[in-house]
């Protein structure tokens, strides 16, 4: 039996794209973990709000007060709740993420139990995505990487045209981000020589391309307090040209914190990222938004 959830929440931040219960302070605070600031003064925001959320409860936290719906079929969603509930045991509420940007789908949830996560669920409508990405988190997981970690993949279903993949849940308090470039190509290193190993290597997959993240942005490259990296959201790893990570990492990077663009890179990698910007990108995209600033930029990156 589909356990009743209480839908009652704040919607957070200010673009309102995630939904945090209201059930008590260490639940509200574990659900703005959810949102993945990189410039530090909301860094450092969010960390004083996240204290004072523990501290005051749910009714200092700014947003407004809503309830959420099922954000997929009520029939395909009960029958996905019971399968969580046997996947990561007992919880009683949860906090839900919509993807803020129009160019992709799905949504995500931090299932909590008494306030605490205790996994970490993903939906989409791409089944052999799912597939994959669990197979891949799967595998690197399993190569216990040195230079960053990954969440335990837990499970992932499928029914109806949508499908999910759940994990273990990551630190509830705000993570920081990767400012280092030092330290991104070091995880860049070790993660497409793991992902080497563990992608299946079609015939069709040209000899020089390398395991890659794919979409190795700020948000994506997180930083635990005690300095440990995390690299989240796997959906788009597989085989490409040598490069992309390193190229859509700098873009990125340049865009969120203001570094210096790459110097060069190589016109495979230039033409694949392009292609996964207008692949992103809505159809009524204006210029200020992320994709459409990330494609101008693409354009200044020397390529040999």
């Amino acid at each position: 039996m589909t356990q009743e959830l209480s839908r009652d929440s704040i919607r957070f931040p200010s673009s309102g794209h995630i939904w945090v219960p209201r059930s008590g302070g260490r639940a509200a605070a574990a659900g703005m973990s959810m949102y993945s600031p990189c410039a530090l003064p909301a860094v450092f925001a969010q960390r004083a709000l996240y204290v004072a959320v523990r501290v005051l409860g749910p009714r200092i936290m700014p947003g407004r007060r809503d309830a959420w719906s099922d954000p997929i079929e009520s029939e395909v969603w009960e029958a996905f709740v019971d399968e969580w509930h046997a996947a990561f045991g007992a919880w009683d509420s949860m906090a839900l993420y919509r993807r803020p940007q129009r160019g992709r789908t799905g949504c995500a949830l931090l299932l909590l139990r008494e306030g605490r996560g205790v996994g970490f669920v993903r939906i989409t409508t791409d089944r052999e995505r799912a597939s994959n990405e669990f197979a891949v988190m799967s595998g690197v997981h399993a190569a216990r990487p040195a230079t960053f970690r990954i969440a335990r993949p837990v499970g992932w279903g499928s029914m109806d045209g949508w499908s999910w993949i759940g994990t273990e849940s990551v630190p509830n308090y705000p993570l920081g981000a990767v400012r280092r470039e030092s330290v991104r190509l070091k995880v860049i290193d070790e993660l497409a020589g793991i992902l080497d190993d563990v992608l299946p290597r079609a015939s069709s997959v040209p000899r020089g391309w390398r395991g890659s993240h794919g979409d190795f942005s700020p948000w994506n490259l997180r930083t635990e307090i005690g300095g440990a990296v995390r690299v989240i959201d796997w959906e788009d790893a597989g085989f490409a040209p040598p490069g992309i990570d390193a190229l859509y990492g700098g873009l990125t990077a340049h865009l969120t914190f203001g570094t210096a663009l790459p110097t060069s890179t190589n016109q495979e990698a230039v033409e694949w990222i392009g292609r996964v910007l207008m692949s992103r990108r809505a159809d009524d995209e204006d210029a200020n938004e992320l994709n459409s600033r990330l494609i101008e930029l693409l354009r200044t990156v020397p390529a040999a």
